[in-house]
């Protein structure tokens, strides 16, 4: 907060506080965070302190996409599925449209100066490269579908 009206705007947010019902605790609790901890999304928050990355990889671009997809559930799973490739093309020109090509996850090259930076202590490096490792495997699979 910037101003000191901005820091009254959000305390009068909080005033009078009102205790969360027992149903209300009960829902959070259960069914909120079970989704939640059910996500495994990269604990990205778009912080950008890993940024500027020597290689160009838009790092947290890279994942909040990835995010974006697992929660809308757009992330193709199995060749199986009947949404596959619908979700395989999907997710392969929302990320060229997210992402520009040469800051896409193959440009990292696992040099980890980004690591040390992350507050949410993600592996970045092996991250991306798992992220790459499904690309790759969508790519390949245009030529078998």
């Amino acid at each position: 907060m910037t101003y000191m009206e901005h820091l009254k705007d959000n305390l009068l947010s909080y005033c009078p506080l009102k205790p969360l019902s027992d149903e209300e605790t009960e829902y959070l609790h259960t069914d909120i965070a079970q989704k939640i901890v059910n996500l495994s999304n990269i604990p990205c928050n778009d912080c950008k302190y890993c940024m500027p990355c020597p290689y160009g990889v838009d790092i947290p671009g890279i994942f909040v996409h990835y995010n974006k997809c697992k929660n809308e559930g757009s992330l193709p799973q199995a060749i199986g599925d009947k949404e596959y490739r619908k979700h395989r093309r999907q997710y392969l020109i929302s990320l060229d449209r997210s992402v520009a090509r040469q800051r896409q996850p193959d440009h990292c090259i696992g040099c980890g100066q980004c690591t040390p930076h992350c507050p949410q202590n993600i592996r970045i490096p092996q991250e991306l490269h798992k992220i790459d490792r499904m690309i790759e495997e969508l790519k390949r699979q245009n030529d078998t579908l």
